[in-house]
């Protein structure tokens, strides 16, 4: 019992164009392209598509169900960055991860390829701060029970964390009523983290997010 308390405990601490130039035959075709990119009239290509978004928003969600303080935590490290994409505060972080298609709340407005990279790159940076934990949870030294107790309180949180701000019309979030597919999922988020984390992690997560991408 001893155990499980401190387990309690610890998972508890809770962003004028300019003219175009006129074309002339000793102007290069290639360079016009170019300096088309910056036009407003050519969005900017996804870097992550739907699912991408989902996945990264799943895995800060699963932060979050780790330490309730890495939501505040998440923000205050966008802040201290400097991120150039706006002004940053708990609002504008919450609508770059209502771009995520499961959302009760969703905006359709797209996310810049800058504002993705912080994203990626806060999940990695979040994943190495809480890496004692990850390591804890897939530790194959604990004795099965007391395993078994860290997944089902971690998995719990993060249930109801889905509860609370995924739509649950849609047939993703229903399954995660289903205990046993919620812990699979909630393992798969955290070995995600462990991939996430240290040296590469953002080349890594990102590989994982555009693999068989859908716009």
């Amino acid at each position: 019992m001893a155990v499980l308390l401190l387990l309690a405990l610890r998972l508890k601490a809770h962003p004028h164009p300019e003219s175009a130039p006129t074309v002339a035959d000793d102007i290069d075709p290639l360079q016009l392209q170019q300096d088309d990119a910056g036009f407003p009239d050519r969005p900017e290509p996804s870097l992550v598509g739907r699912h991408g978004l989902q996945q990264l928003d799943l895995l800060m969600t699963t932060l979050e169900a780790l330490d309730f303080r890495c939501g505040e935590g998440m923000v205050a490290s966008l802040q201290r960055k400097g991120v150039a994409t706006g002004a940053m505060g708990r609002v504008e972080f919450w609508k770059w991860r209502t771009t995520n298609p499961l959302r009760l709340t969703m905006r359709r407005n797209r996310l810049k390829q800058a504002q993705v990279m912080a994203m990626v790159a806060l999940v990695c940076d979040m994943a190495a701060r809480v890496y004692p934990l990850l390591h804890q949870l897939v530790s194959v030294r604990e004795e099965p029970s007391v395993a078994e107790a860290r997944w089902a309180l971690l998995t719990g949180r993060l249930q109801d964390l889905i509860r609370q701000r995924m739509n649950p019309k849609r047939a993703a979030m229903q399954n995660f009523a289903d205990d046993e597919y919620a812990l699979a999922m909630t393992k798969t988020m955290v070995r995600t983290l462990i991939f996430s984390a240290g040296p590469g992690g953002q080349q890594r997560l990102l590989a994982s997010l555009q693999d068989g991408m859908r716009p």
